[in-house]
């Protein structure tokens, strides 16, 4: 049931929705009010909530998994890269539950017993792995965040400035896209298990004025501090800005812009995009807010690469890489690929990716708006798995680890969607997850074999059990020793020109040989084919071991023959050695399926994919030849930073 009372510090009416509710804001007073009973008691004022650009607001309604929720309280809290809100829910079944909104990404989780001892704070780590609910989770974010405002009913003691360590949690595999948080501000510690949806999943009603259409353009017209430069701000998200006339980074917090970090002398480098470019990319039109260069150093050696920050009013903010000439668009992924460290494989979305390279990626230069609180000289580790055209990396602090999806771009596709005047630089080499340009040729050359060899088959067995192979002749004939007449066959006709005719000898041999000349004779004209032939065939055995050499049979060919009656005169000449009787049965087949010239076409035709393989392979022995990883993700030569590292995706915070 709903209490209701007044405020004891402006005497306007306070509603707590929810019996658990204890704790609540006066929103006309911002005063801390505490339930006792029927009465409230005052705590003191407020600190005022500092705005940022979430369309949620109290009073603002949804739904998840069916069951409807109304926003009900509010936490603003303060960590290091910037500020998020912690909304609490009161749903129709009267449960409580928490939506947390940060960068974009909205996480909602219950207050879930643990089913294990929760480690401590100060022992976690980045990438740690722990099972708790029964489910594997790894560690992908630790806060020492501080709460500094809140607003509406809470279900527990609160005021400004106190401390909030969390630890964040994601469930990683192929299964459930599971969350967890534990919230290290209470003793014992409070564990919250839940799930990251998309904005339009929980269908919400009565938003913020603003709601998720923020208006496009910018949202802010400010001065450097330092320099007195112009300075916009495109989304209250931003967290910071480097200055584009005096590379001075500074808090975008609040209108006074506090400078975070001092420039120091740098050589300026012109972005190949500048920032104001609006760009089209898939119906949409993405502004660029900030360029970074970051290098990783190798052996002496900086490789640089620059990342773009793009932002829309209403997906929030993407970012397109360049290294080398080759462009990648790049979002985040807010479920963790399946990784283990040390081992060579990581797997998103069911689809397995191979390690590449790894390394310490240094932020060199900045200029523009960023999301968290960026620092010429910040350092990630950084790791690369890649599945071209996608490549997915793993970038690491000493308290966070965020993963990112690089998608690859042509540059031309890149130039038209900016409508550069300028051409892009082309391409250097070949890019780490650039798709294969024979790829597609070789699986139209596979296709095309396949095609063509069931043709082939197809054609083989039509000529062979139909179309030709028709038998003219089949006689037996017996070679007697002593005896050296010719035999002559049966006479068979061919009532047109023949391609070929077969002449086949079926003997009883037995280790004996046979000498056979013929003479193929059409009758009418008295035209005579001559040729020479012998059959042998030899067996035993050795040491135990059974041996056979020839054959019993044997085929001779006769091609281009014009129609006519024919018959054989066969000349015998049989072994002086092993002088006994020859049985010896004759066929005479017309336009016989010839084997060889088939066997030869099938060599042709594979040849074809084979050369297509070869030529696709050698463009990948190519790509991994810049890898510091082998293709099978064995260490070509760079470490695995124990397991914290990850590549030029640009999927930062």
């Amino acid at each position: 049931m709903p209490f209701s009372a007044n405020c004891p510090a402006c005497g306007a009416a306070v509603v707590f929705k929810s019996s658990a509710s204890f704790h609540g804001v006066c929103e006309f007073c911002r005063s801390t009010l505490v339930r006792h009973g029927g009465n409230l008691e005052n705590l003191g004022r407020m600190a005022d909530l500092i705005e940022d650009a979430s369309p949620i607001r109290l009073g603002t309604e949804g739904r998840y998994r069916g069951v409807h929720f109304a926003v009900i309280g509010r936490i603003q809290l303060r960590y290091e890269a910037g500020v998020w809100n912690e909304w609490h829910l009161l749903f129709d079944d009267m449960r409580g539950g928490w939506l947390s909104d940060a960068n974009g990404e909205y996480l909602i989780s219950f207050l879930k017993p643990p089913g294990a001892t929760l480690p401590e704070f100060t022992t976690l780590m980045p990438n740690d792995e722990l099972k708790l609910a029964g489910r594997d989770f790894v560690v992908t974010d630790i806060e020492e965040a501080m709460c500094i405002a809140g607003e509406g009913e809470l279900p527990f003691a609160f005021g400004a400035g106190y401390p909030a360590p969390l630890a964040d949690l994601r469930t990683t595999g192929e299964g459930e896209s599971a969350f967890a948080s534990i919230d290290y501000s209470e003793t014992p510690p409070l564990f919250f298990v839940g799930e990251s949806l998309p904005f339009a999943a929980f269908r919400f009603a009565n938003l913020r004025g603003e709601q998720a259409t923020k208006p496009a353009g910018v949202v802010k017209a400010l001065q450097c501090p330092a320099c007195g430069g112009a300075i916009t701000l495109h989304d209250k998200a931003v967290q910071s800005v480097a200055c584009p006339s005096c590379l001075s980074v500074l808090d975008a917090a609040n209108e006074s812009l506090r400078i975070l970090q001092k420039a120091e002398a740098a050589t300026r480098i012109e972005p190949l995009i500048p920032l104001g470019s609006v760009g089209r990319f898939a119906g949409k039109d993405w502004t660029v807010i900030g360029f970074q260069q970051r290098i990783i150093r190798t052996e002496g050696v900086d490789y640089p690469w620059e990342e773009y920050l793009l932002h829309h009013p209403k997906d929030g903010f993407r970012w397109l890489v360049e290294s080398g000439g080759h462009w990648n668009w790049v979002s985040t992924i807010s479920k963790p690929p399946s990784y283990q460290v040390g081992f060579p494989m990581a797997t998103h979305n069911g689809e397995a990716y191979r390690r590449y390279s790894a390394g310490s990626a240094v932020t060199r230069y900045v200029i523009g708006e960023f999301t968290w609180k960026i620092g010429v000289g910040e350092t990630w580790e950084i790791i690369d798995f890649i599945a071209p055209p996608k490549m997915i990396s793993r970038e690491s602090s000493h308290k966070e680890t965020t993963w990112s999806l690089s998608e690859y771009l042509p540059p031309e596709e890149v130039a038209a969607a900016f409508k550069l005047k300028t051409p892009l630089p082309a391409p250097v080499g070949i890019g780490m997850n650039q798709p294969n340009p024979r790829s597609e040729s070789h699986r139209r050359v596979c296709s095309n074999f396949w095609k063509f060899l069931v043709l082939a088959i197809v054609a083989q067995a039509l000529w062979f059990f139909i179309l030709g192979g028709r038998t003219l002749l089949d006689q037996r004939l017996v070679f007697s020793p002593g005896k050296d007449e010719p035999v002559t066959t049966q006479s068979f006709q061919l009532e047109k020109d023949a391609r070929n005719i077969v002449l086949r000898h079926d003997t009883d041999l037995d280790n004996n040989w046979l000498g056979l000349g013929l003479t193929l004779v059409e009758k009418k004209s008295g035209r005579a084919w001559v040729a020479q032939s012998d059959v042998a065939y030899w067996h035993g055995s050795d040491g135990g071991e059974s041996w056979s050499e020839g054959d019993r049979s044997r085929e001779l060919v006769f091609r281009d023959l014009p129609a006519g009656t024919y018959y054989f005169v066969i000349d015998p000449e049989i072994s002086a050695e092993k002088p006994v009787a020859v049985a010896d049965r004759v066929k005479v087949i017309r336009d016989q399926a010839a084997w060889s010239n088939f066997f030869f076409l099938l060599i042709f035709l594979v040849a074809l994919p084979l050369f297509s393989r070869y030529r696709m392979a050698a463009f990948e022995s190519e790509r991994w030849k810049d890898a510091d990883f082998l293709a099978s993700g064995a260490d070509f030569g760079s470490g695995d930073s124990g397991g914290d590292s990850d590549s030029d995706s640009g999927g930062d915070d």
